[in-house]
This record gives C-alpha cells, sequence and structure tokens, in this order.
C-alpha cells in the first residue's frame, strides 16, 4: 500500500517491485494517516503479508 502523499521514486520502487512478483499495489491514506495507523511516525509504503488482511483490502466493495 502506498500513501496518497509517496514520493515519486517511492512509488516507482515499490511499483516495479511489486510488478515482478505479481502483487498488487494499492494506494491508502497519505503518509501521516498511514503511520498513524501502524503507531508510526509518516510511512509512505506498507507491505501487507497476512493473507487474509490482503484479500480484504483487494475486495470489491
Amino acid at each position: 500500500m502506498l500513501a496518497q502523499d509517496a514520493g515519486q521514486r517511492t512509488m516507482e520502487k515499490v511499483t516495479r517491485l511489486a510488478e515482478a512478483k505479481g502483487i498488487p499495489v494499492l494506494r491508502g491514506p497519505v503518509a501521516s494517516e498511514l503511520g498513524a495507523g501502524l503507531g508510526r511516525p509518516a510511512v509512505q509504503a506498507v507491505g501487507v503479508t497476512d493473507r487474509a488482511l490482503a484479500r480484504g483490502l483487494t475486495a470489491d466493495g
């Protein structure tokens, strides 16, 4: 998941690596909100390893 305000280099790198592995890239909230949801400072990108959570995030609805 990429923050809405992620930097260009971060977006390019994460997208390139994810595409190479066949992993979808989702856009999330801004970095400060993404980090706050994790109890951290601003975060530009987060990998989701829990399969059920990933399915829920990518489900249409």
